[in-house]
Formats: C-alpha cells, structure tokens, sequence
C-alpha cells in the first residue's frame, strides 16, 4: 500500500558571502532567495512521516524516511531483474540491457524494471533509449500528477523510491536544452532529499554538487539571475574551489 504525504512547502536557507579564486569573479551570496517549487501542491510518496496536510517544512527539517522496497519486484521476472542487478553492479551495463529487454515488454507498467532498464542504457551511454525508458518510468510513478490549463504544474508528486530516475532524466533534458524541464525534476530529486531524508547529510552526497550547479547552469541559459547565483552559491558552500559552476554565471 503507497503511504502519502500531501505538503505545501515553504522552503527558507541561510546564505553567506562567498569569495571566488582572484581568477573568477565574485560572488555575493549573502541575499541569495531559493526558488520556490514549481508546484502548488507537493505529493510524498513512500515516505513515512508523522506531518500532516499542510504542513511546511525548513531547510534540515525532517519530512520523514523513505518506506522500504518490496522485497519481490516481479513475480515472473524475479530472477531476470535480480540478475540484471548484478550485471549492473558488474558494469555489464548492455548485458544488464539484455536481460531486461523482455521483461518491459511484458510487465508494461512495472517501475522496478523499467528503472533498472533506464539506468542500464543510461550507463551504456545509450542515453536517447535510456529516455524513453525513463519517461515511460515517470509515467506511472507521477501519474498522479495534474496541470494548469498553462500547463504550469499543480500536484506534483516526488516518489522517494525514484530520485535517482529524476536526477538521470533531469540531465538528460538538460544536455538537449529543455532547461525548464531539467529543473524541475532535477529540484524533484533534491528537494526530496533535502526534506524527506532523516539522513540527508549535503556534504556525504557528491552528486548534491553536480545537481546544483546543473540547476546554476539551466537558469544561466534561461536567463533567470536571481534563480542562477542562489545554485551558484549553493555549489560553492559545498565545494569553493568548484570551477564548473563559473562558466554559467550572470553577474
């Protein structure tokens, strides 16, 4: 049974000043403003917690921990996937491919095979068949999810079980110039794992730095100042001496 948390979140982070190499500019975080959530109603799914509907939450404020993953993904393709698990883990990424490839054509609507296949291709670097994978995996996970006629997003839902499936498809829109949809599931996962995670620690999770100057770089090219410097200076009180995240900085 899915477990849900219906949240209307108002998010607030402290900011300090940050001083770049004599090379690179400076930049002063002392009035950065987070972005709100693109959304006006957030949907927590598989996340155990003691808040209730509409109830905000704070940047280190704990949303709840993720419920456990079923311990039998597919009744007839237990060992195909347990096996693709392993190839995975083994960095035989086409040969994970392999074994998967039955098994989504049959189990159309299984998020646990479909995830694991994303993820193979993704490492392959078989990104464009990696996408689709991905996409038809959102499409049942966020299926609850509805829009404004503007097409502006209304109840958005953040499914636990799947962060690493928003950040992969969040890079992938990022590297064909959909800079709107990188950030949104890009700001799925992290704000999933900012708010819902009892052991979020930023400075254990290395990719928190890529999501972030990923977000600086998607407002760079939409043009967005206020939005780019807060993920700027957010990457750099992670990692100051980070050279990425200056190449995609309005001043």
């Amino acid at each position: 049974m899915f477990k849900y948390l219906l949240l209307i979140s108002s998010f607030f982070l402290l900011s300090f000043p940050i001083s770049s190499e004599d090379s690179q500019p400076t930049l002063d975080c002392r009035n950065t403003i987070r972005p709100s959530f693109p959304a006006k109603r957030v949907l927590m799914v598989h996340v155990d917690t003691n808040q209730k509907v509409g109830d905000s939450l704070q940047a280190g404020q704990v949303a709840g921990t993720m419920t456990p993953l079923p311990e039998v993904i597919s009744k007839k393709f237990e060992t195909q996937f347990r096996t693709a698990e392993q190839l995975y883990a083994e960095k035989k990424f086409n040969e994970a491919v392999a074994v998967l490839d039955p098994t989504v054509k049959v189990e159309k609507t299984n998020p646990f095979l479909w995830n694991l296949y994303g993820r193979a291709l993704y490492a392959a670097n078989r990104k464009k068949e990696s996408f689709v994978a991905y996409q038809t995996l959102l499409s049942i996970i966020d299926a609850d999810e509805t829009y404004f006629e503007d097409g502006s997003p209304n109840l958005v839902v953040l499914d636990a079980w799947f962060l690493e499936a928003y950040w992969k498809i969040s890079t992938l829109y990022l590297d064909q110039g959909e800079y709107a949809k990188s950030i949104f599931y890009n700001r799925k996962m992290l704000d999933v794992v900012t708010y819902a995670n009892k052991h979020y620690d930023p400075e254990k999770m290395i990719y928190n730095v890529s999501a972030l100057s990923y977000l600086a770089e998607a407002y760079y090219f939409l043009k967005i100042k206020e939005a780019n410097q807060y993920y700027a200076c957010e990457t750099l009180k992670l990692d100051k001496d980070n050279q990425y995240v200056f190449q995609f900085l309005l001043l």
